[in-house]
């Protein structure tokens, strides 16, 4: 198991980063590899992914506990392909300041789908890190009082 571990500092409220992150089918507009997340059924999740050359993944996470305004985590089901686990923390700095912390723990497969996530996850923390300076500007652009400092 490999754990990759990035954390960012946005200008907006607590209250703000964590409902943005809450919108799980937004993901693709701040992770680039990320086409879709769907609602199965209660806490499951569909995920479809863009892999290294044009591989396409999918899997199926489960949220595993929300905190409000605080963390959130999720594991892939057992029969999933992708074995992954994953939460994302929020500390509130001040009013207007939030650090964000994205932790990924994921075990590549054997065979070919394995060397397909193995590409995909080839340098997971640019990946994790990048998302996460995506989801900073997302968050950032969406908070009035952001823009003014």
């Amino acid at each position: 198991m490999d754990r990759v571990q990035e954390s960012t500092q946005i200008q907006a409220p607590v209250k703000n980063c964590y409902a943005q992150w809450m919108k799980f089918e937004e993901f693709p507009t701040f992770m680039k590899h990320v086409k879709s997340v769907t609602k199965m059924s209660g806490n499951l999740w569909h995920w479809k992914v863009d892999g290294p050359m044009g591989a396409k993944l999918e899997w199926d996470a489960e949220m595993q506990g929300v905190e409000p305004e605080y963390k959130i985590s999720w594991k892939t089901v057992s029969d999933s392909a992708v074995k992954a686990s994953g939460e994302v923390h929020f500390q509130e700095l001040d009013s207007t300041s939030t650090k964000v912390t994205s932790a990924l723990v994921y075990e590549a497969p054997l065979g070919a789908v394995g060397e397909m996530v193995a590409k995909l996850f080839s340098n997971p923390d640019a990946m994790v890190k990048e998302d996460l300076e995506n989801f900073k500007q997302l968050v950032e652009a969406k908070t009035p009082a952001a823009a003014a400092i």
